[in-house]
């Protein structure tokens, strides 16, 4: 005669079904964003709104936001080198020209330039904090570029208190991205 399974050992197969599927569905949703001839993969938050470049923006850029674009604002630019050689301190000295640039209207007394790496992506950036944001304006920044396969991707993320932990998110999403030319 064959046994019947405990009513303990299905729970304990449910559990650990129901595990696995939270584990799958709390996994971060992955979207692609176009920069001309770039294609960029991050994770992505399900409230962020991919942004339409406007008329004057450049082909090879676009952006996201949260709902409320004041919370947080992300814009990117993608840049395709001639070559490898000597793009990790062309983009060390611009993001540094730009931390320098920025320190003048800063709140901080110096803006150290951090090095960031995930994987095959690797990168420099700052963060800032206005002494001075005017209505409607962001009172943080960090500034960065990456470079991610045969791109290099430049960003800015920009920010007030109530989006400080989408920021940080989005952030963290750019220096993991992936990056492949065309769709």
């Amino acid at each position: 005669m064959r046994s019947r399974p405990s009513f303990r050992s299905i729970g304990f197969g449910f559990a650990i079904a129901g595990a696995a599927w939270a584990a799958f569905a709390a996994a971060p949703a992955s979207k692609v964003l176009r920069l001309g001839d770039a294609t960029i993969a991050i994770a992505w938050d399900q409230t962020w709104v991919e942004g339409a470049p406007g008329a004057d923006v450049p082909q090879n850029a676009g952006g996201f936001h949260a709902p409320d674009p004041l919370h947080m604002s992300v814009m990117l630019t993608a840049h395709a080198p001639p070559g490898t050689e000597g793009i990790d301190e062309a983009m060390r000295t611009m993001v540094e020209a730009n931390a320098k640039e920025t320190l003048s209207s800063a709140v901080e007394t110096d803006l150290p330039v951090e090095a960031f790496k995930n994987g095959d992506t690797h990168g420099y950036q700052f963060c800032a904090t206005d002494k001075a944001p005017k209505p409607d304006e962001w009172k943080y920044i960090c500034q960065g570029m990456a470079s991610v396969g045969s791109w290099v991707v430049g960003y800015t993320v920009l920010y007030n208190d109530p989006g400080k932990a989408t920021a940080m998110k989005a952030v963290k999403a750019l220096q993991a991205m992936q990056a492949s030319t065309g769709a």
